[in-house]
């Protein structure tokens, strides 16, 4: 019975006690970061540090003056905008009743009555010639019969 719990007892650490491996594995990275990088990620934040302050001092006041310039600009083409949008209905309401538009649409609107009389009056005409030429057609196949008969 001792032989089976050592032997439980032994797979069991196996299997879940990995005491031995984690130590191994934070050997190996500690040894990776401290030797053969040394200080250079130190480094690296240093000149990151450096950057950002430069960009503070330097780059962001510049950013900030052209951000206000288009801004304002931008303000000043939106208040154009709106004030134009404001009186468009006043200048829709004035076209409304402007007589120059009213006297445009009575001259389209007289131009179109004289082509559909001239239309009419052409229609009428044709159907007068095609009545006479059949009537003169009558005639004429009459005048055929009788002699024949």
């Amino acid at each position: 019975m001792t032989e089976v719990l050592t032997d439980i007892r032994k797979t069991w650490e196996r299997i879940f006690d990995q005491k031995g491996f984690l130590k191994g594995e934070i050997n190996f990275t500690l040894r990776e970061f401290e030797e053969k990088r040394g200080d250079s990620e130190v480094d690296n934040l240093f000149k990151s540090v450096e950057t950002l302050t430069d960009i503070n001092d330097t780059q962001i006041y510049r950013l900030r003056e052209l951000a206000y310039g288009n801004i304002i600009d931008a303000n000043s083409q939106l208040n154009e905008a709106l004030t134009l949008c404001a009186n468009f209905p006043i200048l829709e309401e004035s076209f409304k009743q402007s007589t120059l538009l009213h006297e445009n649409r009575k001259k389209r609107k007289d131009q179109w009555e004289d082509v559909m009389d001239g239309i009419t009056a052409n229609y009428s005409k044709i159907n007068e010639e095609f009545e006479q030429r059949e009537a003169d057609l009558k005639k004429t196949y009459k005048t055929m019969e009788s002699k024949l008969i």
